[in-house]
């Protein structure tokens, strides 16, 4: 799946309290696990031999990520992700598997902290990651050693990294952006000691490798705030890393003495872009500038970084606001800039470093086209023009290819471009949902993360045009109930446009018989179901149909899969042209004799918690619905949100002149003509679609006398993070949907 826009960002973690509110009653989640089982007791007899997926199950799925294949293309190390209770740490660690021994996955990269990021050094005598770990380099007496050069720093670096020839006071620039006069005097600044210099905090991820011929794993940077993402130069004698700035000696005594305040859009810390070299383990900060860096690379010849910078930090600019820069690796200075209005893409220089790949948005601002630039002559490649679908990822491979990934109606396909003839080829043998591809250093050799309708996401590799599954993460998921998934499509008989999607049946799926359905909605809106293992908190198409619900996951216009004009389709159309698309699959099912009409369920998250709030104020063909973080009061979304103003923008247009507009797109606007039991699901710490937007919904149908219920989770943003939070809304979801729905199927009328 591809998450973009509202799914997307940093995560927030505000503190709260839970609250659940229902018009009458309070459940525990206990009693709704009970009531939930009994539900299901026919469809357990009908699957026997296999377990019914419970909301725990999924939650507990182990997730493997960030695949990078060595050079040499013998092995693969990745992420492992366990999930555990919300009072433990988090536990997710780096594995290896060699790609010539499928399950010869083993743990590589252990610790108390958490271990991720892996990546190895050019000549794959090394692997790079990111820990925090406990770092001996905080210790007196460390054998590991790490300093700054000489020179200035922000007032946040420690006077006692920096090389002791030159040691400077702390610079006054960069630091945080000019605030206005703050009304209360500020005490007198304490000078910074080097004695009381602060260390790394505990949390901090920070740089580390490891030897692949043996040995354990050695610190290469302590440096408070940490290190937020790295890339080695091609030569291996450099990494270029991203630290985020941290409080000064100033803002942490403010703190201390509940002084503290926040000037909303000023004081912003930095991310900026540092340069360590390796032997010497010596870092240099690059960037002083006030402005934000991310997604890096080297040029071949380690004279240059690329990079996406934004004027600050805020989600809003760190997104949508954004260029692509080239910085000399020497002294930090702006060499060029290759684009100024940067997509999501990051930005990445050829084999030969003659070209560079990148994406800019489109003139709407609704998403980004990929381009690849040779930096010479000036001329342009739109990667969109051979390549069909929305371009997901894109890695270099000798000889001036590209290999580009992309997702097509509801499956994943990806295209070898070269990008001197300006032709694609497929890449054949690949499975429908093969994603985060990486390749080996002779471009033969690709590793990727696969799955399946019954397989969750495993370590795969493709070579001789032979892909096969490496490991075996999850291997309970064999003992479930679980159905058949299919890539469906329909036209909108308004104006003829095709929409694809994902069907999942449930297990033992009679043809001829009507089952209950619900429709699940994704978010973004550019974002796309795909077929695959789904299986998440966020998509849990799979969990519903092991209960036995069919399931239709429609990619309705606005999403991702087909070309830019589909994916701006709901361009100043929120909730007319989606909304059609979706209630088209919906006849399409009741004519293909799958849907029963009269036991239908909508829900989603985010876009989709739109949708499903402006389908239950438009029709009365739904029995029950869930929305999720639900965008419901456009105009208040708008001046609330943390991606604003370029979000709504793109979409709606300005807000100047712009708040009828706004209103009208709005469900809350019709919240007396919504007649469908809904449950409201939201995070009290949730900046991108702010409470606010559920409680609207939720007060409104109340006036209104109509059924709702809503339960909201303390320090849960807009995609929840807690353990037992997932559960609990899962089970809430399907107790509410057992509750409104009746338990049987009926023969089909068709």
């Amino acid at each position: 799946m591809r998450f973009v826009c509202l799914a997307q960002g940093r995560r927030e973690d505000v503190a709260g309290r839970q609250r659940r509110i229902r018009c009458g009653t309070v459940q525990s989640a206990a009693g709704l696990v009970l009531s939930a089982a009994l539900w299901t007791m026919g469809a357990c007899a009908q699957t026997a031999a296999k377990q019914v997926m419970q909301p725990a199950d999924l939650v507990n799925l182990r997730t493997v990520a960030e695949p990078r294949i060595s050079p040499d293309g013998r092995r693969v190390a990745y992420t492992v992700l366990t999930p555990a209770a919300s009072s433990m740490p988090r536990n997710e660690h780096i594995w290896l598997v060699d790609t010539d021994r499928p399950m010869s996955q083993r743990p590589f990269v252990a610790s108390s902290g958490v271990d991720t990021a892996p990546a190895w050094s050019p000549d794959g005598k090394h692997l790079a990651f990111l820990s925090n770990r406990p770092n001996p380099l905080t210790q007196a007496g460390s054998p590991f050693r790490f300093k700054l050069a000489s020179g200035k720093y922000p007032a946040d670096i420690p006077l006692t990294l920096v090389a002791a020839e030159n040691v400077t006071a702390p610079a006054a620039a960069p630091g945080p952006k000019a605030a206005p006069a703050d009304p209360k005097a500020a005490p007198p600044a304490t000078p910074l000691k080097a004695e009381a210099a602060p260390e790394a905090e505990p949390k901090d991820m920070q740089l580390w490798w490891i030897a692949m011929d043996g040995g354990e794993a050695e610190p290469l940077t302590n440096l408070p705030g940490g290190v937020r993402s790295f890339r080695w130069s091609k030569d291996g004698q450099q990494i270029a890393f991203v630290r985020k700035d941290a409080a000064s000696e100033d803002e942490r005594g403010r703190v201390q003495r509940k002084d503290d305040r926040e000037i909303v859009d000023h004081e912003y810390h930095y991310d900026r872009l540092w340069v360590l070299d390796v032997a010497e383990r010596q870092a240099r900060l690059l960037t002083r500038s006030d402005q934000n860096v991310d997604a890096i690379d080297w040029s071949p010849d380690g004279r240059s970084i690329v990079a996406r910078v934004s004027p600050s930090p805020r989600l809003d600019d760190y997104w949508r606001v954004s260029k692509v820069m080239i910085f000399d690796a020497t002294t930090g200075a702006q060499v060029s800039v290759i684009e100024p209005r940067s997509g999501y893409q990051q930005p990445l220089y050829a084999r030969d470093g003659a070209r560079v790949a990148f994406s800019r948005f489109s003139a709407r601002g609704i998403t980004d086209e990929h381009y690849v630039r040779e930096l010479a002559s000036g001329k342009e490649l739109r990667l969109e023009d051979l390549v069909k679908g929305t371009v997901s990822e894109v890695r270099w491979l000798p000889e001036n290819l590209l290999l580009v990934s992309s997702y097509v109606g509801a499956h994943t396909e990806a295209h070898v471009v070269d990008v001197a003839k300006h032709t694609a080829r497929v890449v054949p043998a690949l499975p429908v949902s093969a994603l985060e591809l990486d390749a080996s250093l002779d471009g033969k050799t690709f590793s990727f993360v696969s799955e399946t309708a019954t397989q969750p996401g495993e370590i795969s590799v493709w070579a001789r045009d032979k892909a096969e599954v490496l490991t075996s993460t999850n291997p309970q998921v064999q003992g479930w109930a679980l159905g058949a998934e299919r890539e469906v499509q329909w036209a909108n008989p308004k104006d003829g446009t095709t929409v694809y999607g994902v069907l999942s049946l449930p297990p033992d799926y009679t043809p001829g018989r009507a089952y209950k359905t619900v429709i699940h909605l994704h978010g973004g809106p550019e974002e796309a179901f795909t077929v695959g293992f789904n299986a998440t908190w966020y998509n849990y198409a799979a969990l519903l149909a092991s209960w036995g619900y069919v399931v239709l996951q429609p990619n309705y216009r606005g999403s991702a899969g087909q070309a830019i004009a589909f994916t701006e389709g709901n361009y100043r159309d929120w909730g007319g042209g989606d909304f059609d698309d979706v209630m088209a699959g919906v006849d399409w099912l009741v004519k293909q004799g799958i849907a029963d009409p009269n036991q239908m369920a909508i829900a989603g998250w985010s876009y989709g918690g739109y949708l499903t709030s402006w389908a239950v104020t438009h029709t009365d063909r739904f029995k029950a619905a869930m929305a999720g973080a639900p965008i419901t009061d456009v105009l208040s979304m708008a001046t609330t949100t943390d991606i604003a103003p370029s979000y709504l923008d793109s979409y709606l247009g300005p807000l100047t002149g712009q708040m009828a507009e706004y209103d009208r797109h709005s469900p809350v606007r019709s919240a007396e003509a919504c007649h469908t039991p809904l449950l409201i699901l939201q995070g009290d710490a949730d900046v991108r679609v702010p409470l606010l937007q559920g409680s609207e919904l939720y007060h409104a149908l109340r006036f209104f006398s109509r059924e709702t219920e809503m339960v909201t989770y303390p320090r849960e943003p807009h995609i929840f993070g807690e353990r037992e939070h997932q559960i609990d809304s899962l089970t809430r979801e399907l107790a509410w949907f057992a509750q409104h729905l009746s338990a049987e199927s009926k023969a089909s009328t068709r």
